[in-house]
């Protein structure tokens, strides 16, 4: 339904009730490189869920496509489904420090409709060179956006390879248009031994992109993950290293201009405006570090929620 206008909005919010606050922080324990972006997702400690030795998220098996939503490890909450009423953010905040570096930041709110974990055997699926085919069923009509419109794909580091630095040669995938086989059109450098929560296809190296990789020319989005390669470059190493590639929607970007600044966006009245949530919404922050990251800087954000 939404809201046809501020006073319904307001009466939503304070007659109806149809309001709530998420208070979100984390740890970013592990320093980040400069011009780069992250991933604020289960790997890191603090709320929602965080595990800082990485070891019991994004489980699956490798290659293979897993959906989340609400319900799922990470998610910010944000309080459940509202049937037949829409619910929007209606307002965020967030803040980075006051004593961590990386300022001016760019914060990321995406919906995360699955992930795929990129490990194999010995890490091989991160080690080798070979093109990689991942197992997906198409979004359909039981997805939150079904044709993929404006979803888009990156990869963020898990467990940090050992060394190297490959490229992303190939990844192919369907887009919201049902066109199967479409693939990105450059080749794509990774960072070298990236550290946990690193985005390492970003940055401001040659041939890096960020925070999603590349679509063909006249893309809008992605329906199905099919494939991808590392090649070129210098291959990772190690028996250790986990990767894993997500599938989002970004709903909206709020800069962050100063460490220990409280930065605020009002989404009914600043454009993006009233970013919609949809029913089984997987909730995630991706941040942008302008400067490299003070190791265990802290972060925190509120989201709040009207629906109607």
């Amino acid at each position: 339904m939404g809201f046809s206008s501020h006073d319904a909005l307001i009466n939503e919010i304070t007659v109806n009730g149809r309001f709530l606050r998420t208070d979100v922080n984390k740890l970013i324990s592990t320093a980040q490189v400069a011009g780069s972006w992250h991933d604020l997702g289960p790997a890191l400690t603090g709320f929602p869920f965080g595990d800082a030795t990485a070891t019991n998220n994004y489980a699956g098996t490798s290659l293979t496509f897993v959906a989340t939503d609400d319900t799922s490890a990470g998610a910010i909450p944000h309080g459940g489904n509202v049937s037949s009423l829409t619910k929007h953010i209606v307002n965020v905040m967030a803040t980075v420090g006051p004593a961590a570096a990386g300022a001016p930041w760019v914060l990321m709110c995406v919906d995360q409709l699955g992930y795929i974990r990129i490990q194999g055997a010995s890490s091989a699926d991160v080690t080798g060179t070979g093109l990689r085919t991942v197992t997906m069923t198409a979004l359909g009509g039981g997805s939150r956006y079904n044709t993929g419109a404006g979803c888009r794909a990156y990869i963020s580091t898990l467990i940090a390879p050992a060394t190297g630095g490959p490229n992303i040669s190939t990844f192919t995938y369907t887009n919201s248009a049902g066109t199967t086989g479409r693939t990105m059109p450059i080749t794509v450098s990774m960072a070298a031994a990236p550290p946990i929560s690193a985005i390492p296809h970003s940055g401001n190296a040659a041939n890096r992109y960020g925070p999603f990789l590349p679509l063909a020319s006249g893309d809008t989005g992605i329906a199905d993950i099919e494939s991808f390669t590392f090649s070129g470059g210098t291959a990772y190493t190690g028996t250790t290293g986990v990767l894993v590639m997500h599938l989002v929607r970004p709903l909206f970007a709020l800069p962050i201009l100063a460490s220990g600044v409280a930065s605020e966006r009002d989404l009914v009245n600043q454009l993006p405006s009233l970013p919609r949530v949809v029913d089984g919404a997987h909730l995630k922050f991706l941040l942008y570090a302008t400067g490299a990251t003070t190791a265990n800087s802290p972060f925190t954000a509120s989201l709040d929620f009207a629906w109607g």
